[in-house]
């Protein structure tokens, strides 16, 4: 008995020796492509903890001030899964625009790197081929009586018809209804409806599409939502 219970223990021992953290995206780069001047844009990445420690987050690097990462843990067990919002202000920048916020971790002293780009365009009116109108959605409330609808309306400006992809709708406070398809010229309606248990919440965040053009363009709509006056 006293062999066995040696052997076991030298098995425990050299199964932590080996023990090593390990870390995976759901991506390293999103592009919001073409978005307004001073607005925010967000996106979610996912870590997972894939080795057999612990994983654990020492240091967010968003790369800017105009950039915010929160994240919802930096400790994480094997198996397990935390996000990472990265929130970028595009304050007075214009053009192609590109941030690299990094994590360190204690898998080893190697920055892991994200990537964002834009482009940010001082007159969002003259985006193309197809724009939002507003081009950035506020679905503030400031009275009690809740606010959680606003609509938008999507503008084709070319001759040419347009199928329409949504890119970044998941893990945000909000749903979209947007009709797939636009024909040139064509205005279209969006409804974005703010989820029950966010209603009580601020956050600046947005959504992108892609259009089927030879160039997959892509547009991101900022959203805006503060709370006045509410009743806590």
């Amino acid at each position: 008995m006293k062999k066995i219970i040696f052997v076991l223990c030298v098995l425990t021992l050299s199964s932590l020796a080996f023990a090593e953290p390990g870390i995976e995206l759901s991506e390293s780069s999103f592009n919001f492509g073409k978005a307004p001047q001073r607005a925010a844009v967000s996106h979610t990445f996912w870590l997972k903890s894939t080795g057999t420690d612990t994983l654990v987050i020492t240091k967010i690097v968003p790369g800017c001030g105009c950039t915010k990462a929160p994240l919802m843990d930096s400790v994480l067990a094997p198996g397990d899964s935390t996000s990472l919002e990265i929130i970028f202000e595009t304050k007075s920048f214009r053009g192609y625009v590109t941030k690299k916020p990094y994590l360190e971790t204690n898998i080893s002293e190697d920055k892991i790197y994200l990537r964002i780009d834009a482009e940010l365009f001082p007159k969002p009116e003259s985006i193309l081929p197809v724009g939002f109108e507003p081009f950035k959605l506020d679905v503030s409330q400031f009275t009690e009586k809740p606010r959680s609808k606003a609509k938008f309306h999507l503008v084709n400006k070319s001759d040419v018809d347009y199928e329409i992809t949504m890119l970044d709708i998941k893990n945000k406070a909000f749903d979209v209804k947007l009709p797939k398809k636009i024909k040139a010229g064509e205005t279209i309606e969006g409804i974005l409806t703010v989820h029950k248990d966010k209603l009580e919440t601020e956050f600046q965040s947005s959504f992108t599409i892609q259009l089927n053009d030879d160039f997959q363009t892509r547009i991101s709509l900022p959203i805006r939502r503060i709370l006045r006056n509410i009743k806590k």
